[in-house]
């Protein structure tokens, strides 16, 4: 017989395999990412409880399986997953006895059955485990963008709210450990939900009640156009003369590299035999210095960043469009952000309004050093020029 640990292992790579296959990439939720950290929540939750190595492996095995059966479709897809796991389980010899728990585990993941023992506790909650933890509301962009594509049609944000309230309020941790563990995060969800859902009333009952609020609001599409093309060729300009001002400081660099060594090669040889070069060779050498650190500074890239949160974002706080924001993301957290966004019309135009201001601070870092750079270039040229010129005058009779 083979060990827990290999069959598994087996399990994991079966899974994973048919999960890319299989799958449809509109299951943006349910696929294999889901299925890891349900392994890992019901493992956890398993090995608390100091169960046997052989359950814990059949816990294992139940969650790689769970939801494969979604390869065709959401209706049913429990009674397929127990199908697929007990022709795997089969092929690996595995005990009869076994193969009828892991499905009788598989059906324990259904919404509306209820657990009669400890183990399927374990696997109710651990399937659910994500609406305990701070990476829900991502979660629920997820599920959300799946369902839609799934069912062909968009849930309004109401609608949204309410479905989402409802699951939460009649949902259920089974099992003590999973209640302590992910009880308190899912009752702050829940009152962010009930906030998000008051917030949203409050503004339905101001776009009813104003019609100020409506015109900002819910612009015409002329009006929407005019925005758009506003913030296209307002950025575009932005971006143009960021280049400008790069291919500026690029021509500074290389006029001043060239300078600075044809100062060295050429005249740094002839000092010992004519010190008068001394100081107009040094003032060269300097302005080509300097100008090149201040070119160099207008051009030196910087990643700022802030600190992420939901809260942040759907208060428009926080730019989602800028990269320094959101490179240090999960990809799943930023997906949930661009459907927000593409949902959002005000959320939109603030985040562009934001991305065009914080453009506009940096081009005005940009040409604040460039301005010092061509001073100090020009100003320092004159001078070099006239030290040298005073440096040939005829010396006065001693």
């Amino acid at each position: 017989m083979q060990e827990p640990s290999d069959i598994v292992k087996k399990a994991q790579e079966f899974a994973t395999e048919y999960a890319k296959k299989e799958i449809s990439d509109e299951y943006v939720f349910h696929n294999i990412r889901h299925f890891r950290e349900a392994v890992e929540a019901a493992t956890e939750l398993a090995e608390i409880y100091n169960l046997p190595p052989e359950e814990v492996a059949e816990i294992q095995i139940a969650m790689w399986f769970h939801d494969l059966g979604f390869s065709n479709g959401w209706e049913g897809h429990e009674e397929r997953s127990a199908e697929l796991a007990e022709k795997f389980l089969r092929g690996e010899n595995f005990d009869s006895a076994g193969i009828e728990r892991v499905k009788s585990y598989i059906a324990a993941t259904k919404p509306d059955v209820v657990p009669t023992s400890l183990i399927e506790e374990i696997i109710h909650d651990a399937d659910t485990s994500h609406i305990g933890t701070k990476k829900y509301f991502n979660k629920l962009g997820l599920l959300r963008t799946e369902m839609e594509a799934r069912e062909g049609k968009k849930y309004s944000e109401k609608k949204w709210l309410k479905l989402n309230l409802k699951f939460l309020e009649d949902h259920k941790f089974y099992s003590a450990l999973a209640e302590s563990k992910y009880g308190p995060r899912k009752r702050k969800n829940v009152l962010k939900l009930q906030n998000y859902m008051q917030q949203l009333v409050v503004y339905e009952k101001e776009k009813v009640n104003s019609s100020e609020v409506e015109t900002n609001l819910k612009l015409p599409k002329k009006a929407k156009r005019g925005v758009e093309t506003m913030f296209r060729v307002t950025l575009r300009n932005h971006n143009n003369l960021s280049r400008i001002a790069d291919n500026k400081a690029n021509i500074m660099l290389s006029i001043n590299a060239i300078m600075l060594s044809i100062v060295v090669s050429t005249l740094t040889p002839k000092l010992d035999s004519n010190p008068r070069l001394i100081l107009p060779t040094v003032i060269i050498i300097i302005v080509c210095m300097v100008s090149i650190v201040l070119a160099t500074i207008s051009t030196r890239p910087k990643i700022t960043s802030a600190n992420y949160s939901d809260e942040k974002f759907l208060n428009k706080r926080f730019n989602i469009l800028f990269f320094g924001n959101f490179y240090q993301l999960p990809l799943d957290k930023f997906e949930w952000g661009m459907q927000n966004l593409m949902q959002n019309e005000k959320l939109l135009y603030s985040s562009l309004s934001k991305d065009l201001y914080y453009l506009g601070l940096v081009l005005a870092k940009k040409y604040k050093y460039l301005n010092i750079c061509h001073n100090i270039f020009m100003i320092g040229l004159v001078v070099a020029a006239l030290a040298f010129i005073v440096s040939f005058l005829p010396a006065g009779p001693s």
